[in-house]
């Protein structure tokens, strides 16, 4: 498969359709990224990152660590490391350069989002940051007829249409949205997300997170006691150094 590099600007939002082979290059970011389209065939992923997937039709074949997950329509993952994709899916790459993720596969994405946002939409963290500042991925719902606030980011989003149709408002002009729509936003780039006669469901890639559980506020910890108080405050038996293999 012929791939076409770019490397964009970094003071626009940039969408573009699912059926052409395409790659963009954000690694000067301080969360270096790249964004690749994957309309079907075959494409090897690299061994030094961790890969996000999402599908927005056909179904896609991911070998990997010696599995192979066989992913559909609406459906989402997460690889690290060398990784094969085969198959006649639609499908948005997102790559985090030098980061170790979780393997995860998800989907398909519901209907709604189950946690309230802004201006009548919702959302749901499909894939949780493993710990407090990694990457993570989101599912965003728009009812029809809605118009977001104009707001930024404070690093990139990269996101997935996968139903509905309308619109993005920017202060470039107004960028059109439907089905298999993919688009990048750079930081700090303002934007309003506005549906028409149908809702819109998004799912959208974080490469950080400002919520999650942490080294000593995560469940299992909290959840621990020890003549009845949690270990989250006994600090002199935390685990001090890295986990041993």
């Amino acid at each position: 498969m012929t791939i076409s590099t770019q490397f964009p600007a970094g003071d626009k939002m940039l969408v573009f359709p699912l059926d052409m082979a395409s790659e963009l290059d954000y690694s000067q970011l301080e969360n270096p990224t790249r964004v690749a389209i994957s309309p079907g065939g075959m494409r090897h992923l690299d061994a030094d990152s961790t890969h996000f997937i999402i599908v927005q039709s056909g179904e896609l074949e991911v070998s990997h660590g010696g599995g192979v997950y066989h992913m559909r329509s609406g459906q989402f993952g997460c690889f690290p490391g060398a990784s094969t994709l085969k198959g006649a899916a639609h499908a948005l790459l997102v790559t985090s350069l030098g980061y170790e993720g979780a393997t995860l596969v998800g989907g398909p994405v519901e209907e709604l989002g189950r946690l309230r946002y802004i201006d009548g939409c919702t959302s749901s963290l499909l894939l949780a940051p493993p710990v407090r500042g990694e990457p993570c991925l989101n599912f965003l719902h728009l009812p029809s007829h809605t118009s977001q606030t104009l707001h930024t980011h404070p690093t990139v989003r990269v996101g997935l249409i996968l139903s509905g149709n309308g619109q993005c408002e920017t202060h470039h002009g107004m960028l059109e949205f439907r089905a298999g729509t993919a688009f990048v936003i750079p930081p700090g780039v303002a934007h309003s997300f506005q549906s028409r006669n149908e809702s819109m469901r998004i799912v959208i890639y974080h490469p950080d997170s400002d919520s999650g559980p942490t080294h000593t506020d995560h469940t299992m910890l909290n959840r621990t006691f020890v003549d009845g108080t949690t270990a989250k405050t006994i600090t002199d038996i935390h685990t001090r150094v890295e986990v041993r293999r």
